[in-house]
């Protein structure tokens, strides 16, 4: 009898555990359909959704002034280029017509995962660093292609991909 007692109450457990799990999951992902929506109805187009270390989520976006991601903004007209980073390498790169970015600088050491970034180069000089993430599968190149791709859209509007 206290056999079957204590199946029953581990059963119970094990329900109540994957239950909330269930629900923590379905109310993460209403929150971001509610705040993409929110971005949305400001007149925004959600390029990307950047995983951050602390498994958090933001939203890349743009408008047609500029793009915003985690609490900062860069302005379209501000930025003379970009390059698409894979480990501090350059994947690709993408300049203003008659800009020429600065020369790369020495390549980092591999820290045994992928770790994709999209670098802007700004007209006052500076950069700004996206960091697009480190996750496996294709997941991170996918969301640094697609805001390197916006942000190339802007740099150089009306023409084709090279």
């Amino acid at each position: 009898m206290i056999d079957q007692i204590v199946a029953v109450l581990a059963l119970g457990f094990l329900l109540w555990t994957f239950f909330r799990f269930s629900m923590g999951l379905r109310w993460a992902k209403v929150s971001r359909e509610d705040a993409r929506a929110a971005e949305q109805a400001r007149g925004r187009r959600v390029v990307a959704e950047i995983p951050l270390p602390n498994e958090e989520i933001v939203f890349f976006v743009e408008d047609e002034d500029g793009f915003y991601w985690g609490g900062r903004q860069v302005r379209k007209r501000d930025v003379r280029g970009a390059r698409l980073l894979l480990n501090g390498g350059i994947m690709m790169g993408v300049s203003r017509d008659g800009e020429r970015l600065p020369e790369p600088s020495a390549s980092e050491d591999y820290e045994g995962r992928e770790r994709w970034e999209v670098l802007l180069f700004m007209d006052a000089g500076g950069t700004e660093r996206i960091a697009c993430g480190t996750l496996r599968e294709g997941v991170s190149r996918e969301i640094a292609g697609r805001v390197f791709e916006a942000v190339r859209s802007a740099v150089r509007p009306g023409k084709e991909r090279a």
